[in-house]
């Protein structure tokens, strides 16, 4: 489950030095905050309007929203990480669910799938096309599997808005979890935008 596949984001602690050559100096990759190599695109236009969402994660996207997104939706819980909080939306007729939170946690944001992802830690790691201008990484920690899609968006270069699938038969988006996992995103990006 993303819990899991977070553990390690959340303890990643990675140093980077530049290197010379024939007296020329090459220059390191840009740093973050922190110190660590930023190998993940800058976020451009910061959303600043999460920390009410962060702690009320399913106040974040309206049932509505996730069911014209993703279909019918049963009932709703939260779910709790040591990087943050989720809303999972359960899915009518049994076919499954998908969960969505900001990681106030992972102080590192979409640079810490990156890190992991160059560290050898992740078994799926994609780069994803920005979703409604945000950068964007499909990722696994060894969680792969039919109706399974996580989905890490940047929303401030500190915070991503991570969305994971788990469908069973009978989803229509079985065959294509990601795609669910984009209009989600999209949805509460879109919503955030406009607040």
């Amino acid at each position: 489950m993303y819990q899991l596949a977070f553990m390690g984001v959340a303890a990643i602690v990675v140093a980077g030095c530049g290197s010379s050559t024939a007296g020329q100096p090459t220059p390191a990759a840009p740093s973050s905050s922190s110190g660590e190599p930023m190998l993940a695109p800058k976020v451009e236009h910061p959303l600043t309007n999460t920390k009410a969402f962060e702690d009320d994660p399913c106040s974040a996207l309206p049932t509505s929203e996730v069911e014209k997104a993703a279909g019918k939706v049963k009932g709703t819980a939260i779910a709790q990480s040591i990087v943050g909080k989720s809303c999972q939306w359960n899915f009518a007729d049994n076919t499954g669910n998908v969960s969505g939170g900001f990681y106030s946690g992972n102080k590192r944001g979409l640079n810490s799938l990156y890190l992991e992802n160059q560290a050898g830690r992740l078994s799926t790691f994609a780069p994803h096309s920005p979703v409604e201008g945000y950068p964007a990484v499909v990722y696994s920690a060894g969680d792969e599997g039919p109706g399974s899609c996580i989905l890490a968006v940047g929303v401030r270069d500190e915070l991503t808005y991570t969305v994971n699938t788990q469908l069973r038969t009978g989803n229509p988006y079985l065959a294509d979890p990601c795609k669910m996992a984009e209009q989600v995103a999209a949805a509460e990006i879109t919503r955030l935008k406009a607040s």
